[in-house]
């Protein structure tokens, strides 16, 4: 059994159409002979299209499985199993509240990446997108799996996590 959460659009949204908006303005520097409308059109259009691309279905989820989470972002799926986890904590990045994780001593991976993520955040790792819920309520299930997967008894803690809400 797995469970599959998937991020609210609006944001991606918000994005596509604020580029879009700027990709407009670039085209009217361009017909006032403007050349810094070439960058802009460049600039925003590829922003465009990582939006448009980040709106697919498919582009980015979290799916919560027996064995450990999968998370995707724009069609790159990275899977990391419960065992391998030491512990998940909520950590802040400039405005951004997301969920991070340690693993466990030995598991840890390698390169500057990881260094770079203790430095800032905190954690080894941490996931890209809230999906659809507070960083305070998708640590809270992630914890719960965790420790639900070192008792034995994770097919029972998704189960209940699928049930939906009152």
């Amino acid at each position: 059994m797995s469970l599959i959460l998937r991020p609210r659009p609006w944001k991606w949204l918000g994005m596509l159409l604020g580029c879009l908006a700027f990709c407009g303005v670039a085209v009217l520097m361009l017909r006032d002979g403007r050349l810094a409308g070439w960058f802009c059109l460049a600039v925003f259009g590829l922003g465009s299209l990582i939006a448009a691309l980040a709106l697919l279905p498919g582009a980015n989820y979290l799916r919560l499985g027996e064995e450990g989470f999968t998370f995707s972002s724009l069609f790159r799926a990275h899977h990391v199993r419960w065992a391998d986890v030491q512990g998940f904590a909520q950590v802040q990045v400039a405005s951004n509240r997301m969920v991070g994780w340690r693993y466990r001593e030995g598991r840890e991976p390698e390169g500057r990446g990881v260094r770079l993520s203790l430095a800032i955040a905190g954690c080894h790792a941490a996931l890209p997108e809230n999906y659809g819920l507070g960083a305070e309520e998708l640590e809270r299930r992630l914890e719960l799996l965790r420790l639900a997967h070192a008792s034995g008894d994770i097919a029972g803690a998704l189960a209940l996590l699928a049930q939906p809400r009152a």
